[in-house]
């Protein structure tokens, strides 16, 4: 991915999350607003006006004494008028410059208000108290009065929050003078609602606009993925065992960097509710070997321990989502190595009662302060902005973490301790199953399984899955790109198909109609002269019944939905891989 990609990306999920955060805050605002109005229409006075606008602005803005000072047109001096902590009643205030300022229009963030004239003459158990203040003024006909909002913490108070308040200045204002100028006040509700609409038109274009240049990408990325990832299936078929484990790390390789470009693209069909698992019958304790063998090279590299204690059946099958277990290990793996300079990164692999796969992943690195572990799991943050700066990351991995363990009704725990280090413990949930036979024979010739008489020997092993492919089914495969056809051609011959090959959908369309001697037909979705949805549509005008499976390197729900809608039977998401195809292939001819 060029750097200008890059950045469009990015650009483009700012944008979005900028829309969602001024569209809840509107929102926000909006519930505010109308709840105090409906509070206001009921009040007989001051205090019941204030005490209602006290706590509307509770609900919004975090502060811990809310004090109301007030002062007649006559009078020189101000005087608590309302408060929620005793210890300013009965005070006498200055009239001051800021108070001047704030009763113009202004609004004031105090950082250190303990030194400033306004607070010099309160007792110094107050002056205590006050770490940070907020403040506007409201003028009314016959007072005025001047809204000090304390926090007892340093920078409590930020642009943002003022900002928020001067937003209320307005209903401030015409809630002091006059309970009853209810237009004025409805006036102001439906300037918000206008800002709301615009902000909710604003989203759902960055919305679409994101989710056509996700689509664009994820084809763009995956289709050179397909390639690299076919021919690897393909090389190993033919290699001795020293080809097919280095092979292995290729193809670990080459998924991991599918599994960074994927982060971005499931973050937007989290945030929409798209998203869904691919579980298939797995060798859960190779998958998870291999799925460590990338981050032990980079701990290495490091000159980091790198412990893994694996206790996992390795002659049962599991039925979990492969690539995103992986996706799951490699953020949390990945982390701890990231995040680790001295010491040691320990890996523990449990399968308990092959009932549950336990995760604990334990580091020496920097560790992460208590009060931000609850923020880890939120997307686009990391612990600090530091951590940001020296480790770099878009703050996604763990988030996506969580909601996959979620999807996998498993859970997942973080133990840390600020310069001690960090400890992760997932625990999944699974079924298990004895091997197929096809997965028997292939860990028998690659000596994989000590023990060679599991229930079957190699003769009958080698008979059953003959007997499967006496009579090999025809496949139509529609596909522009040269290196892909060669690549799946390669892997169904392989697996004892015959195969013919169509260029675009208006010559599958052609082949379809004259000859019938197919049995099924893979599609590609992007194509000259016709695509692949067109080209569906055609056929099944054409009552012409036979399986036809997307090939797709879009990862967005809306292309997934077409392809039903025209007609297709299933799809297969691109990069390609064996596994895939024998699935696909066994659902709909065996």
């Amino acid at each position: 991915m060029n750097s200008e990609k890059v950045e469009l990306l990015n650009e483009t999920l700012l944008e979005l999350e900028r829309s969602k955060e001024r569209e809840q805050r509107l929102a926000e605002e909006n519930h505010v607003i109308l709840a105090t109005l409906s509070a206001l229409s009921n009040a007989d006075n001051k205090y019941q006006i204030f005490e209602e606008l006290k706590k509307s602005l509770s609900r919004y803005i975090e502060f811990d004494n809310f004090v109301v000072i007030s002062k007649s047109k006559s009078c020189s001096s101000f005087f608590t008028f309302l408060t929620s902590n005793s210890d300013f009643e009965g005070k006498q205030w200055r009239h001051t410059k800021k108070f001047q300022r704030v009763l113009d229009g202004e609004g004031i963030i105090l950082f250190e208000p303990e030194e400033q004239e306004e607070f010099r003459y309160l007792s110094v158990e107050l002056q205590q108290q006050l770490k940070s203040v907020l403040m506007t003024g409201i003028r009314a006909e016959a007072s005025d009065s001047v809204l000090l909002l304390t926090g007892t913490r340093k920078g409590q108070f930020s642009i943002d929050t003022k900002a928020t308040l001067l937003r209320f200045r307005p209903l401030l204002e015409r809630a002091i003078s006059d309970i009853e100028y209810k237009e004025e006040l409805q006036q102001l509700v439906n300037i918000k609602t206008r800002e709301l609409s615009i902000a909710q038109q604003q989203a759902e274009q960055a919305n679409e606009s994101k989710s056509q240049f996700l689509a664009m990408m994820s084809h763009e990325l995956r289709t050179p993925l397909n390639a690299v990832l076919g021919l690897i299936d393909v090389l190993r078929q033919k290699s001795n065992v020293e080809q097919c484990t280095l092979l292995e790390q290729m193809e670990n390789s080459a998924e991991l960097l599918l599994i960074i470009i994927n982060d971005i693209l499931d973050l937007s069909r989290i945030e929409f509710g798209h998203f869904k698992l691919q579980c298939n019958w797995i060798n859960l304790d190779k998958h998870l070997r291999h799925s460590l063998s990338y981050h032990e090279q980079l701990a290495t590299e490091k000159h980091i321990q790198f412990d893994i204690e694996q206790s996992v059946d390795a002659i049962s099958s599991y039925w979990l989502d492969p690539t995103r277990l992986t996706q799951i290990i490699y953020n949390v793996v990945g982390n701890a190595i990231k995040f680790t300079s001295e010491g040691k990164v320990s890996i523990q692999l449990t399968t308990h009662n092959q009932e549950t796969l336990e995760i604990v992943v334990k580091d020496t690195g920097i560790g992460i302060e208590q009060s931000r572990l609850e923020q880890l799991f939120n997307p686009f943050i990391q612990a600090d902005n530091s951590i940001t700066r020296n480790y770099g990351g878009t703050g996604l991995g763990l988030t996506i973490t969580k909601y996959l363990v979620d999807m996998m009704d498993g859970d997942i725990a973080i133990d840390s301790h600020l310069g001690q280090g960090t400890c992760f413990t997932i625990r999944i949930p699974l079924q298990s199953q004895k091997p197929s036979i096809e997965a028997v024979f292939d860990n028998l010739t690659m000596g994989q399984i000590p023990n060679a008489s599991a229930n079957h020997s190699i003769e009958s092993l080698v008979s059953d899955i003959a007997e499967n492919k006496k009579q090999p089914h025809h496949i139509l495969v529609v596909e522009d790109t040269k290196t892909n056809q060669m690549v799946i051609k390669l892997l169904l011959t392989r697996l004892g198909y015959q195969v013919s090959l169509a260029n675009n959908g208006l010559e599958a369309v052609d082949l379809l109609s004259s000859d019938h001697d197919y049995d099924l037909v893979f599609m590609d979705l992007s194509m000259p002269v016709m695509d692949g949805m067109e080209a569906t549509r055609l056929i099944r005008e054409k009552h012409i019944l036979i399986p036809i499976i997307a090939l797709t390197a879009h990862a967005m729900s809306q292309e997934k939905d077409g392809c039903m809608h025209v007609g297709m039977n299933d799809f297969v998401m691109k990069p390609i891989r064996t596994q895939d195809l024998t699935t696909i292939l066994n659902q709909y001819l065996h």
